[in-house]
């Protein structure tokens, strides 16, 4: 591994990094940020208050609500600062599921600082110069990081990547590539990372072995975008021994578009690392008084930008489930935030047929069962377009017909939340994303409104 010169083996040394950002960070915040002085000025909160990050906790908690109502209030005013800090390098769109897609906004200062967290993320993986990597991510409608950010990635560290392009999202693209032009473009090229989302990759990766391609040279899978489970990550690596690459490992990243990057493995099994501590810091908050928990214990995570100039976000709530430790990684020596169980999405709970259901929790149970089988669970009105007609939850399987998986997965479900569902299988990628958004969606409700 390369050295990593962002990253940190004391914790005390981080913290120094960390409170000398905030400083600067807070300044600011109180001149330029119009969100943030007007929920402060309405607390009674003024600048001398925040001598410290342990006062950032006055602050309250910000919502993906309240991001997504007026985003250009959360846009730095930049006028008088140096020019890379006041000029728009990018502007990347979250995946949320209102349908309108929300501007997070870079300066080219905040570009630079984006090459050294994906480059420490790249090192953090064991990405080698003789690496060369196959991005996997489709182009969508509306400029998502996870495209685009991979060829940053490589541009980081100075390897070579290509872009198989695949499917199409738009009337107006016309560059896209089917499945088997996809692998032969992995095969062709010797790929030794492919990147993507889960549920893809293994689609990949299992019609490679059908078409028998050779994809000996891969040694590791880069994945993200989607939950994956023991199960799942196991029958990646059987189907990865069907292509030749029976020693290839497979490296989880957690990502948001907020982070302009990911939290990373750097062995599986080691945690979620935060790869550029003294830019972004991650707290685990009691979800009912939203104060930082002793590190070890489950809640909230939440996001705090330290040294951004475009959007800036505090104590923002990135709608997961997880718990952090600040202890060195057993593993790479790296002491940083880092996240020790696997986020779980804490989704608006629904009622179905009379019953209050978390979807979170039964996407978990079905992923135990199908593993890298593709499912989509789906909450429909019993007659189309008619908001009284009952509720029919359905769970659409990528499958061959299989009783005795029914019958399990029937059982599964009413487990979870007590609504038996209608089991439907399906042929292969008829579950593939056809909005905007380049993830696969596990849990619809197609009611109406």
């Amino acid at each position: 591994m390369n050295t990593l010169d962002d990253m940190y083996t004391r914790l005390d040394t981080l913290q120094a990094a960390r409170e000398a950002a905030f400083s600067t960070c807070m300044d600011l915040v109180f001149e330029r940020h119009d969100f943030y002085r007007e929920r402060l000025g309405g607390l009674g909160l003024k600048r001398e208050r925040f001598r410290s990050l342990a006062d950032l906790s006055l602050l309250p908690i910000t919502f993906k609500s309240d991001y997504m109502h007026a985003p250009e209030r959360f846009v730095l005013c930049t006028d008088g600062l140096p020019l890379e800090m006041r000029t728009v390098w990018d502007t990347m769109y979250t995946t949320g599921s209102s349908g309108q897609p929300t501007p997070f906004v870079s300066t080219s200062y905040d570009f630079y600082n984006i090459l050294r967290l994906q480059r420490n993320m790249l090192q953090l993986r064991g990405v080698r110069q003789t690496d060369v990597i196959a991005n996997l991510f489709p182009l969508t409608q509306a400029p998502h990081g996870a495209w685009i950010r991979v060829l940053h990635a490589a541009a980081s560290l100075n390897v070579p990547v290509f872009s198989a392009l695949p499917g199409n999202p738009s009337q107006y693209f016309t560059l896209g590539n089917r499945l088997d032009e996809v692998i032969g473009l992995i095969a062709s090229h010797r790929a030794t990372i492919l990147w993507g989302v889960p549920s893809y990759v293994y689609r990949v990766v299992q019609r490679a072995a059908e078409l028998k391609m050779d994809f000996s040279a891969v040694r590791l899978l880069f994945v993200t975008g989607e939950a994956l489970g023991d199960e799942a990550r196991l029958q990646l690596l059987q189907a990865l021994q069907g292509v030749g690459a029976a020693k290839a490992q497979i490296s989880v990243s957690y990502g948001a578009t907020e982070m302009q990057g990911g939290m990373v493995e750097c062995v599986a099994g080691s945690g979620f690392h935060n790869a550029l501590p003294a830019h972004l810091m991650v707290e685990v908050v009691d979800p009912e008084t939203h104060l930082q928990v002793p590190d070890g214990q489950p809640g909230w995570v939440v996001l705090t930008h330290l040294q951004r100039r475009g959007t800036v976000l505090l104590r923002y709530a990135l709608g997961d489930l997880s718990v952090r430790t600040q202890v060195a990684c057993p593993h790479c020596g790296v002491v940083t935030d880092r996240l020790i169980k696997t986020p779980q999405r804490v989704d608006a709970m629904l009622k179905i047929k009379g019953m209050l259901v978390h979807p979170g929790n039964v996407v978990v149970q079905l992923d135990a069962v199908l593993g890298a089988t593709p499912f989509q669970m789906g909450v429909l009105a019993a007659r189309e377009g008619q908001s009284l007609s009952g509720d029919i939850l359905e769970l659409r399987v990528e499958a061959a017909t299989d009783d005795a998986l029914e019958r399990e997965l029937i059982q599964t479900v009413k487990d979870a939340c007590g609504v038996t569902p209608i089991i439907v299988f399906v042929s292969a990628q008829s579950l593939m994303t056809s909005d905007s958004s380049w993830k696969a969606r596990k849990f619809v409700d197609h009611r109406p409104h």
